[in-house]
């Protein structure tokens, strides 16, 4: 990571030619084009400011109706980004290579900060926030970034946040053991996030699914949301290019229906990524149609990163999917968890 990089991973931004920022989802993209969501475009009315161009948020809150709000918006106002994709069997939005004005990289922006003799609070905050876990966590520097609105320079000290990446498998699982320990031992800097008293309405939605054990594992095990000095934070772990063992094209996605079901976790060691991946067995299908050699649960949906563990039973609504690789021809079964199809009526829920 000392070296400049030219791939495109999950928390970057690009600008595009005709002034629209946008989030790379992921790391497997098309060759011609990078899987992102619109975040800022230009608008005289805007509260987001840089310069003399004033810009609004195209996706409000991280859910699915907002996200379709989101890709409405691009339909409407930049068609040009809306992609249908015949592999993944999605219409998402895409940034077009040749479209691509600037690409901006979260460890790169951070790295900018140390040697910055001025810094604003907020690019303040990230630095030190990134610096503490680094030196908490055994993990060099380098390994971290700063995302959102501080990366492209459009935080506005009155209400932005502050979001961290970090970078590799392992990495990641280190930094939530060490964000787990320090919610436990009441740091004086970092503290726990606190459940939401007004929730969008569509988790509120989600949320009344839960039974009460089950709403508490929720919210103990969002480790990677917190406050740092009375600042709103997010740590996303992204993994590396050697993390990733999927190539785009190598599979085709075939959507079946909807589906509710039970299995058991037994590798959630992927699950703090995006997507979260979860490997269960032993899977029964309660709703929907009923397959064979369902192997995996994925969530685009960030909410449900890390919220279930080896071992443990889960009941899941999502979007069924047949896998097929291309060369070879043989196939599986998985379940999607935050597809437009669902329309934020999918979930995944510990059995407690």
């Amino acid at each position: 990571m000392n070296h400049p990089r030219s791939d495109f991973r999950d928390r970057d931004f690009i600008e595009t030619s005709d002034g629209y920022f946008f989030t790379v989802v992921g790391n497997t993209h098309p060759a011609d084009r990078i899987l992102a969501y619109l975040k800022y475009y230009p608008e005289a009315r805007g509260k987001w400011r840089r310069l003399s161009q004033t810009y609004d948020r195209a996706i409000k809150y991280y859910d699915i109706p907002h996200l379709k709000d989101a890709v409405r918006l691009v339909s409407e106002r930049c068609s040009r980004y809306l992609y249908r994709d015949k592999i993944l069997n999605i219409t998402f939005t895409a940034v077009p290579l040749d479209a691509v004005g600037l690409h901006y990289k979260p460890e790169e922006r951070l790295r900018s900060f140390i040697d910055c003799e001025e810094l604003d609070p907020l690019q303040e905050k990230a630095l030190d926030l990134a610096l503490k876990l680094s030196r908490n966590s055994g993990i060099q520097i380098s390994k971290f970034g700063v995302t959102g609105s501080i990366l492209i320079g459009l935080h506005q000290q009155e209400f932005s946040d502050v979001d961290l990446t970090i970078y590799g498998k392992m990495s990641g699982l280190r930094v939530r053991e060490i964000m787990v320990d320090i919610f436990k031992s009441g740091d004086e800097e970092i503290a726990r996030f606190p459940p939401e008293l007004n929730p969008t309405p569509a988790r509120e939605s989600r949320l009344r699914l839960m039974n009460r054990k089950q709403l508490r594992l929720f919210y103990e095990r969002k480790w990677n949301r917190g406050l740092f000095r009375g600042t709103p934070f997010s740590v996303n772990p992204v993994l590396e290019p050697y993390d990733v063992k999927e190539r785009y094209g190598e599979y085709k996605y075939t959507p079946e229906g909807i589906v509710e079901a039970e299995g058991t976790v037994t590798d959630a060691s992927e699950s703090i990524f995006v997507p979260a991946r979860y490997a269960v067995t032993d899977v029964r299908v309660k709703s929907g149609q009923g397959v064979k050699e369902i192997l995996e649960v994925v969530s685009f949906d960030r909410d449900y990163g890390d919220i279930a563990f080896e071992g443990e039973r889960i009941s899941v609504r999502g979007k069924l999917e047949r896998v097929e690789r291309l060369k070879g021809g043989d196939t599986y079964f998985r379940i999607v968890v935050g597809s437009i199809e669902c329309g934020g009526e999918d979930y995944i829920k510990v059995d407690v």
